[in-house]
């Protein structure tokens, strides 16, 4: 990301404008890598965010961070001598990607003693080192010594040195995007280029999702990407870190419940597989009986410790031969029992395993609709939606009480959407929505679509009591299409039907329908309608 010497120039301008003379009042460290500062100013409290790893930035933040149930040693360090210190100036030294804040601390005898605290924004190398008077480091988030770079340590007691300069005459400081951008624009790569460019927070936006941000507008990309000047420098990075960190989250638990859902499929697979084995096992049932009969009807002629019985086949047309196996331990009267027994014991199992297979298949389809309602989440919101879904299943525990009241968010609404004449459409979110809109919301004469044979959401036509024109009939099976497993597809076969028609078996799991007198379209999957 191009948070580069020129930027951090403007984001350095900006804070000392709205922090110099604030007291640190509170000193967080939510992870690994991010410092919370709660700075008190005249009459208004912020929090300035120093994040040293990989998205390496200062701002000023509103985000709400979790507190690790035991602060890092370097928190306790920090908040040991910068509580009541006062920021005094915000530097940068020349063309560095780094700032530092000059600090007034006291000591025990409440005597002034000046702090540097050094943000380094150096991407993959980025640290934030706390400095003495004297200009030795107190201590660095990240210590470096000698085995790790020969050129420069950080560790308590040494004095501390900025980072080495670049080659003298190579002009530092800038993104590779911006070194592209003057390419582009034809301008030397020299400071006085860079400084004759006015500077503006930019947002750049690709398909609507945050794609960079810089300090112009860029142009070297042409209309796929949108440039968005923001209110501030500290805004823009607040607003693009939040965004992508969010975006992040989203993917991280996306990615958990999805290998959630994947394994439980698995173990599903896996028992059906094996259930579908032992039905096979009992294909031979009828022949046990057989042989059962057979040896009743031919007792008289058998004798102790026979080891098999060869006889007339009377369930056969012209009663062919056939050899049954016997135990020679057994009397024919116990061999007989040991077949028959056999018989009764896969009767029952197949009846048995028959009920086992239509419940795991019914499982496996219905874990299958939750992998594909994960997959076309849209917010945190439906996730949490689905989360509540496979706790109600038993797949996954409930969370541990806490004793504290937990307000659990309400349910996301359903996805809505406007035909051209009119009428509203209703999208199911998910399984327990799915059942919410068509046996609850829904009218009976409104309008029920769902892709055929595929995974997918529940599509409702509020028709009003009337018939709907074809073409948002057309327009609500594009929307049923694309919010389904057929999406990557060409034109899909989409069933509809009046709401009236569809019914839920007794017993079935969420989402789950059958429905009758339904006419099928071929639509294309399209969310614009």
């Amino acid at each position: 990301m191009p948070l580069d010497a020129v930027y951090i120039t403007q984001l350095k301008d900006e804070l000392a404008r709205e922090l110099i003379g604030a007291k640190i009042d509170r000193v967080r460290q939510p992870e690994r890598d991010t410092v919370l500062l709660t700075l008190r100013g005249i009459g208004r409290t912020d929090t300035l965010l120093i994040c040293f790893g990989g998205s390496a930035r200062v701002c000023l933040t509103e985000e709400r961070y979790e507190n690790p149930p035991q602060p890092p040693m370097f928190c306790m360090l920090l908040r040991k001598y910068l509580i009541g210190a006062r920021i005094t100036d915000i530097e940068q030294p020349e063309r560095e990607r780094m700032l530092l804040f000059r600090l007034t601390a006291y000591n025990e005898l409440g005597e002034a003693a000046p702090l540097t605290m050094a943000a380094e924004l150096l991407g993959r190398n980025a640290n934030l080192i706390l400095v003495d008077a004297e200009g030795r480091i107190i201590d660095a988030a990240r210590r470096i010594d000698a085995d790790m770079s020969p050129l420069r340590q950080l560790l308590p007691g040494l004095v501390y040195r900025l980072p080495p300069q670049p080659e003298p005459g190579k002009f530092s400081g800038l993104s590779p995007l911006i070194r592209r951008e003057m390419a582009f624009r034809g301008l030397p790569e020299e400071p006085d280029s860079v400084a004759d460019l006015k500077k503006v927070p930019t947002m750049l936006m690709e398909n609507g999702a945050p794609k960079d941000f810089t300090f112009l507008p860029i142009l070297q990309y042409g209309p796929s990407v949108e440039s968005v000047s923001c209110g501030g420098w500290s805004e823009l990075l607040e607003a693009f870190y939040a965004q992508r960190d969010r975006a992040e989250h989203m993917k991280s638990r996306a990615r958990s419940m999805a290998k959630l859902v994947r394994n439980a499929i698995g173990r599903t697979e896996r028992k059906l597989s094996a259930r579908i084995a032992e039905l096979g096992a009992t294909e031979d049932r009828e022949a046990d009986k057989r042989r059962g009969d057979l040896i009743t009807a031919n007792i008289w002629r058998m004798k102790p410790g026979m080891t098999e019985l060869v006889t007339e086949d009377f369930y056969e047309e012209d009663a062919p031969a056939v050899t049954i196996p016997l135990d020679s331990r057994k009397s024919p009267q116990q061999n007989a029992a040991a077949y028959y027994k056999q018989y009764t014991k896969k009767k029952a199992a197949r009846e048995h395993l028959a009920g086992l297979i239509e419940e795991n298949t019914a499982e496996r389809e219905y874990l299958g609709s939750i992998a594909e309602e994960i997959a076309r989440a849209q917010s945190p919101g439906d996730l949490e939606d689905i989360r509540e879904e496979l706790i109600k299943a038993g797949y996954l525990r409930p969370p541990k009480a806490s004793g504290k009241k937990v307000k659990k968010p309400k349910p996301m609404p359903p996805l809505r959407f406007t035909t051209a004449s009119g009428l509203e459409v209703l999208v199911g979110r998910n399984n327990l929505q799915n059942d919410e809109l068509t046996f609850r919301t829904a009218r009976r004469t409104d309008l029920w679509l769902h892709v055929l044979k595929l995974h997918g959401a529940h599509v409702i036509l509020c028709c009003r009591d009337a018939e709907p024109p074809e073409e948002d009939v057309y327009q609500a099976a594009c929307l049923a299409a694309y919010y389904s497993e057929g999406v990557e597809g060409g034109r899909v076969p989409v069933d509809a039907t009046q709401v009236r028609f569809v019914k839920k078996p007794r017993g079935a799991r969420p989402g789950k329908v059958i429905y009758t007198d339904q006419k099928t379209i071929l639509a294309e999957p399209r969310r614009e309608i």
